[in-house]
């Protein structure tokens, strides 16, 4: 694999909310990854009231040697992307959520390189669960699954992992702040599939979504939010995601 620059092509946008439990660990797993000296990683608070603001700003100063990190404030999930992605003068921006690992320390240069090898404009990864629970893992595997059926023609790149190039994604309107949910999949879907690639790599998160939301309910509103792809009413109906 040929070197990247990664600080010259990338800058990688997280947003959070009360985060005190998951962010120290995205951020080490970005401070690990190879040729990631220099890169610009901006942090979206939307206020947080737990410890989060306190372990970033510790965070800042420990990984100041390899990694740019800025703070701004925020607002919802998708307010805080927009705002994130707002101050980005790189090629290529990284969407990620703060409670995500890589499991590998070339998961950013890999992907990277497909972005420009491949001339994409949009690239996710795949999902496995990080906590023991056999259904979360499951239902980890059962998405992957179905993504990789649905993206032939109707791309998904969730904001787990949700690598675009930055003139594609303002061209497209960014993430629709309207939308209560999927705010991710409305943006992805506009995306020529042609150009969009599910990576091999694999990218990790807990079931906290699945025991607040409910196992059920997340495999029903993946489908739903594919059956209503084309009906943005769907997105803007509070579902009690979040």
């Amino acid at each position: 694999m040929s070197y990247i620059n990664i600080k010259e092509k990338l800058t990688i946008v997280v947003p959070c909310y009360n985060e005190e439990n998951y962010i120290r660990k995205t951020i080490e797993s970005i401070y690990k990854q190879i040729y990631i000296e220099g890169t610009r990683v901006i942090i979206v608070d939307n206020y947080s009231t737990d410890r989060t603001g306190q372990i970033i700003h510790n965070l800042t100063r420990m990984y100041a040697d390899k990694l740019n990190i800025e703070t701004i404030n925020g607002g919802p999930v998708a307010v805080s992307r927009n705002l994130g992605s707002d101050l980005v003068s790189t090629e290529y921006v990284l969407f990620m959520d703060a409670d995500v690992s890589l499991f590998t320390i070339t998961t950013i240069s890999e992907t990277l390189n497909n972005m420009i090898n491949f001339e994409l404009d949009l690239l996710t990864c795949r999902i496995k669960s990080t906590s023991s629970d056999i259904k979360s893992k499951m239902i980890f595997w059962l998405f992957n699954v179905i993504n990789s059926f649905i993206s032939i023609t109707t791309p998904f790149a969730v904001g787990t992992y949700f690598l675009t190039r930055v003139d594609v994604f303002r061209k497209l309107g960014k993430f629709d702040e309207t939308y209560k949910h999927s705010e991710d999949y409305g943006l992805s879907r506009k995306y020529d599939p042609s150009n969009f690639m599910i990576s091999k790599n694999y990218v990790g998160q807990d079931n906290r979504r699945f025991k607040k939301f409910g196992y059920l309910n997340m495999i029903k509103l993946v489908i739903k939010s594919f059956k209503n792809r084309n009906n943005p009413r769907f997105f803007k109906e509070d579902v009690g995601y979040w």
